[in-house]
């Protein structure tokens, strides 16, 4: 059984409107009835559209969230701070830079090769 108005509800209805309107006001009652369920579908329309905007902020911003967190949790950026670290620690070692010869330019690396004698 469906809620809807069948046929025969429907003629119930616009023979009580005749009776109780009259012949002569019924067409500009029907006119009127029919304006204000078409504002009524625009505003349920209107209502819904604004739900479904709501809805899709709603999405937007936990979109947001997970690229963020994404951003944050970055294993690439973890990784290349951890190779950043080892390489600082290889070059410089445990604040033993002092006693780490220098790369230098090669020239300075020739120069504290020691002396080979001729012969």
């Amino acid at each position: 059984m469906s809620p809807g108005i069948g046929m025969p509800e429907l003629m119930v209805v616009l023979v009580l409107a005749l009776v109780v309107v009259g012949p002569q006001q019924l067409p500009v009652m029907m006119r009127k009835v029919g304006q204000i369920m078409a504002q009524a579908r625009a505003m349920a329309k209107e209502f819904q559209q604004s739900f479904e905007e709501i809805g899709r902020e709603t999405e937007l911003a936990e979109l947001r969230k997970e690229i963020e967190a994404l951003k944050k949790s970055n294993p690439v950026e973890e990784i290349r701070g951890e190779v950043d670290k080892v390489a600082y620690e290889a070059r410089f070692g445990d604040g033993k830079a002092a006693e780490k010869p220098s790369a230098g330019t090669p020239s300075d690396r020739a120069e504290s090769l020691p002396e080979r004698g001729n012969g």
